[in-house]
């Protein structure tokens, strides 16, 4: 409860700065999905975090197989989507974006060692009323990427339907994630839309993921501290540990 209280009061400060905003945020500390945020699929769960490390919680969304789930609300044109995430069985995991249903989304995978399609690639999907289009790319930065191991990413969603996606260690903060892939859908699928997740197979037998942290913030705004503490910074990880 005090976490709330003190999340929303960091937001109504920085709501007077009128150029950015945190639009959606959960860390899954609660121990349960959120529905007044998310319409998950069955296979969504709250686990317990087993890795320790200062920038994850006590819990975090666990994915194994079942399909595409979404937010309830709807997101703008633009915007940057941040998620810590550990890639599992299958070795990948897939991020949603303007989504209107389960078959008509952007959805974009991160995929490590471990995957059988094209490891150490972005893999930019679209699927258009179920048909799946796919355009994969090697990560930029040449750096392998491993499975059971936790990382951030930051997927920047602009206007003229471009994507960039930037990939560091679990923690890092801004200047610290390198820029990995950038995409520009040339068919203009979709302008806007929800986010969410999506991992194919069935529920305990296909593709397996794990998420903590996502944040959805307006264009180039900082999530993370450029004071010192004292001085009311705040990080979405610091706001975890209070």
């Amino acid at each position: 409860m005090r976490n709330a209280i003190f999340f929303t009061l960091i937001l109504s400060l920085l709501a007077g700065t009128a150029f950015a905003d945190i639009l959606f945020q959960d860390d899954f500390e609660s121990g349960d999905i959120d529905e007044a945020k998310w319409a998950p699929q069955a296979s969504w769960i709250v686990e317990n975090n087993d890795d320790k490390h200062d920038a994850l919680g006590k819990k975090v969304l666990d994915v194994w197989g079942g399909g595409v789930g979404l937010t309830v609300d709807e997101f703008p044109e633009e915007f940057d989507y941040y998620a810590d995430f550990k890639t599992m069985d299958g070795g990948l995991t897939g991020f949603v974006f303007h989504g209107e249903d389960g078959n008509n989304i952007y959805m974009h995978q991160v995929s490590t060692a471990g995957s059988g399609h094209t490891p150490q690639h972005i893999r930019w999907h679209r699927r258009i009323g179920g048909a799946w289009g796919v355009e994969p790319e090697p990560f930029a930065d040449k750096e392998n990427r491993d499975q059971d191991v936790w990382y951030r990413v930051k997927f920047e969603v602009r206007k003229n339907y471009k994507f960039k996606v930037y990939l560091g260690e679990v923690g890092v903060e801004n200047e610290e994630l390198v820029l990995v892939s950038e995409w520009t859908d040339g068919q203009k699928s979709f302008e806007t839309g929800k986010i969410g997740f999506r991992m194919s197979g069935g529920i305990r037998a296909g593709e397996h993921a794990q998420y903590d942290n996502v944040v959805v913030a307006t264009p180039e705004f900082d999530i993370f501290p450029v004071e010192p503490r004292d001085k009311l910074a705040v990080t979405w990880g610091q706001l975890k540990r209070q």
